[in-house]
């Protein structure tokens, strides 16, 4: 099975990081405004694009402040998202964090793979633009979509 994996250093201390991961206000500032996240294992996320035509549903898995996040997707329509299992992990490096990320079980590589490989490296840059510089750029504020045509 495909997996998809990301490696990033964030100015940022891994607290400030695990925040932005794991709070629907850090999420909405860099990946998606229309966000809800449960703050506790067993809790629930539903991060929606597009007018809410595309939503995704995940269930907290673990949380392991401020070094372990681990979500399961529990219902999606970007193809070949459910039953993924996303991931991240947070190393303090000098004063800043080393993020290891990856969206583990798809089940082949196909285009929306491709895509979601894509978007991921796109919006984890804007995790680290929000973290660093105070501002990301999360879905509809840019239209990731039209980016990568």
């Amino acid at each position: 099975m495909p997996d998809i994996m990301h490696y990033l250093g964030i100015h940022a201390a891994p607290q400030r990081v695990y925040e932005a991961l794991t709070t629907s206000e850090g999420i909405r500032n860099w990946w998606t405004r229309d966000a809800v996240l449960d703050a506790e294992v067993g809790g629930a996320g539903e991060f929606a694009f597009y007018d809410r035509k595309s939503i995704t549903r995940v269930r907290i898995e673990e949380l392991n402040s401020p070094l372990h996040v681990r979500w399961q997707v529990i219902s999606a329509v970007a193809g070949g998202w459910a039953g993924t299992t996303i991931t991240f992990d947070l190393r303090a490096e000098g004063e800043g964090t080393v993020l290891s990320f990856a969206q583990r079980g798809f089940v082949e590589a196909d285009e929306w793979y491709a895509r979601t490989t894509t978007g991921w490296a796109y919006y984890l840059v804007s995790l680290q633009q929000y973290l660093e510089r105070g501002k990301g750029a999360p879905h509809p504020d840019v239209d990731f979509a039209r980016i990568i045509g």
